[in-house]
C-alpha cells in the first residue's frame, strides 16, 4: 500500500425494527488517519443491497480512484444485509476487509438466517467471504490482500486504540447522526 494511501471505512447507524432504510457512513482517511472526507448512503434493513450501495457511493465520490482499501465493521449491516466481500473487491478493484471485535458465532447466525426465504444465499455470502483470521485485538476476513498484510495494515491503522481508527470514526459518526450522540464501539 502507498505510504499515504487512502482507506474508506464503513459502519451503519442505529436503527429500529420498524425502519426500512438505515444510514451507512463511510470515512475516507489516509493511512496516517488524517480524515479526508465522509461518504453516506442508505441501505435496506435486512435487504441485500449493501454491496451495491458501497460500490455506488465509492464510484460516484470524488475519492474514486484514490481509495486503496475498503474496511467494513463486520460483514453485515442493517440487521442481516450481508456484504458480498468478493464482489466488493472485484468491482472496486481494491482490497476489502471485514473486521470483527469478536469471533462471529456462526451457529447463532445461521439459526437467525433461517427466518429468511433466501437463507442459503445469505449463508453463501458469509462463507464466500473466506476464512476468519485471528489477530491480537480483532478478527477479520479479507479479499484481494494476503491475511498477513491485512493484519499489518489493520494494526497500523489502530492509532488511538486497538481498533482501526477509520472504523472507529465511522462508528462514532454513524451513531452521532442517527441517535444524536456517539456511542461506545460494539463489543
Amino acid at each position: 500500500m502507498k505510504a499515504l494511501g487512502r482507506v474508506a471505512a464503513f459502519d451503519d447507524g442505529f436503527f429500529t425494527r420498524k425502519q426500512k432504510k438505515v444510514l451507512l457512513i463511510g470515512v475516507v482517511a489516509r493511512f496516517d488517519s488524517k480524515v479526508e472526507g465522509i461518504l453516506s448512503t442508505e441501505i435496506t434493513k435486512d435487504g441485500l443491497d449493501s454491496t451495491a450501495e458501497i460500490i455506488s457511493v465509492v464510484k460516484k465520490s470524488k475519492f474514486n480512484g484514490i481509495i486503496n482499501l475498503i474496511l467494513l465493521q463486520g460483514i453485515n449491516f442493517a440487521g442481516f444485509n450481508i456484504v458480498d466481500l468478493e464482489k466488493l473487491n472485484r468491482e472496486l478493484a481494491i482490497p476489502s476487509i471485514a473486521v470483527f471485535r469478536r469471533m462471529p458465532r456462526m451457529n447463532l447466525i445461521k439459526r437467525a438466517l433461517k427466518n429468511f426465504a433466501d437463507c442459503r444465499k445469505r449463508i453463501r455470502l458469509i462463507e464466500k467471504a473466506g476464512e476468519i483470521h485471528t489477530s491480537e485485538n480483532f478478527y477479520f476476513q479479507c479479499k484481494g490482500i494476503p491475511p498477513k498484510e491485512a493484519e499489518k495494515l489493520l494494526k497500523k491503522l489502530s492509532i488511538h486504540s486497538n481498533w482501526p481508527e477509520p472504523l472507529r470514526l465511522a462508528h462514532l459518526i454513524a451513531s452521532g447522526v442517527t441517535i444524536g450522540q456517539s456511542t461506545k464501539p460494539r463489543k
